[in-house]
C-alpha cells in the first residue's frame, strides 16, 4: 500500500502539470487576441517630368499612365513645352496613387507619351517589344485616331512625321498632340500592362516625405524613372501615323516610310537597401 506522501506527491505533479498547460494556453490566446491585423496603406506620389534630351518637348503632349495593379488607375496630363533641360512638376498637381505594407502586393507600371516637336513625331516608352503593341494600335488606337480626324487633320493629310515630299498642314503639330493622347489612352484603358515598364513605389517615395517620383527623357531612346526608393531605365520608341492610316513603330534613327523594326529592351532596375521581392511593395 502506497503512503499518504507519495500520493500526495504524485497529485501535486499532476495538479502542476495541468497548471502549466493552462498558462501555456492563456498565452497563446492572449498572444492571438493582441496580434496586430495585417495592414496596407493607401500611399500618394507627385510625379514631374525632366526633358533631358537635345529636342523640343510640345506643350501639352506629355501623357503619363499609371497603374498600380488593378487597383488604382492615374492619367497624367502635362501642359508645358518643355526645351532640353527644363521640368515639368505639374505645380505638385500631378499625383499617383499606390499601397505599401505587408498585405499590398500590387505593382507600379508606367508608360509615358509625348511628342517631340523638332522631331514632328510622336514617342512612347516601350520596353517590352512584341506584338501585344501592334495589337493596341490596330484594336484601340487606330479607330479613335479615325474618330479624331477632324482634330489631326494634318496628321491624317501628310502623316507624323511627314512623309517625304508632303507639305504638313499647320494644324499638324497639334493635331500630333492629340493624337499622343488618344494613342497613350488606348494603351492605358487597356487591361493589360502591355508596352507599360515596372517601376515600384515604396513609403519613402510618398508626397508627404517631400519626395517626387522624377521621369527623365533622354538621349538614345533612354527614358529613366527615379524616387528616393531606386531608379530605373528603359527605351522608348517612335510611332508613326501614315497617310493610309496605318501605323510603325520603330527606332527614331532607322525610321522610314516602311521600316518596321523595333529597338530591342534594355531595361534595368536599381532599388535602394530593400532590394525587390516576390512582394514588391512590402514595406511597413
Amino acid at each position: 500500500m502506497r503512503s499518504p506522501s507519495v500520493v500526495m506527491d504524485k497529485m501535486q505533479k499532476k495538479a502542476l502539470f495541468l497548471l502549466t498547460i493552462l498558462c501555456l494556453y492563456n498565452l497563446v490566446d492572449n498572444a492571438l487576441a493582441q496580434k496586430p491585423e495585417p495592414r496596407k496603406d493607401h500611399r500618394i506620389a507627385r510625379v514631374r517630368v525632366i526633358n533631358n534630351s537635345k529636342m523640343n518637348i510640345q506643350a501639352d503632349s506629355i501623357k503619363v499612365g499609371h497603374k498600380y495593379s488593378d487597383v488604382y488607375k492615374n492619367f497624367l496630363e502635362f501642359n508645358k513645352a518643355l526645351a532640353p533641360g527644363e521640368t515639368d512638376n505639374g505645380n505638385g498637381n500631378m499625383r499617383v496613387s499606390y499601397e505599401t505594407g505587408f498585405w499590398a502586393i500590387g505593382s507600379d507600371w508606367w508608360q509615358i507619351t509625348w511628342v517631340f516637336s523638332d522631331a514632328k513625331a510622336i514617342y512612347q516608352t516601350n520596353p517590352k517589344n512584341g506584338q501585344c503593341i501592334l495589337n493596341i494600335l490596330e484594336k484601340a488606337a487606330l479607330p479613335a485616331l479615325s474618330a479624331a480626324a477632324a482634330a489631326i487633320a494634318g496628321v491624317a493629310a501628310c502623316g507624323f512625321p511627314p512623309i517625304a515630299g508632303c507639305a504638313a498642314s499647320p494644324l499638324a503639330a497639334a493635331g500630333a498632340a492629340v493624337a499622343a493622347g488618344v494613342i497613350a489612352k488606348a494603351f492605358f484603358n487597356d487591361e493589360s500592362t502591355c508596352g507599360f515598364k515596372m517601376f515600384m513605389l515604396r513609403s519613402e517615395d510618398e508626397m508627404s516625405n517631400g519626395a517626387w517620383v522624377t521621369i527623365t527623357i533622354g538621349e538614345g531612346g533612354k527614358l529613366s524613372f527615379s524616387a528616393p526608393s531606386g531608379s530605373a531605365t528603359t527605351v522608348y520608341e517612335q510611332i508613326a501615323l501614315l497617310p493610309d492610316g496605318t501605323t510603325r513603330v520603330g527606332i527614331p534613327e532607322l525610321m522610314a516610310s516602311t521600316d518596321t523594326e523595333l529597338m530591342a529592351a534594355t531595361d534595368t532596375d536599381t532599388y535602394h537597401a530593400h532590394g525587390v521581392g516576390p512582394i514588391g511593395n512590402n514595406v511597413m
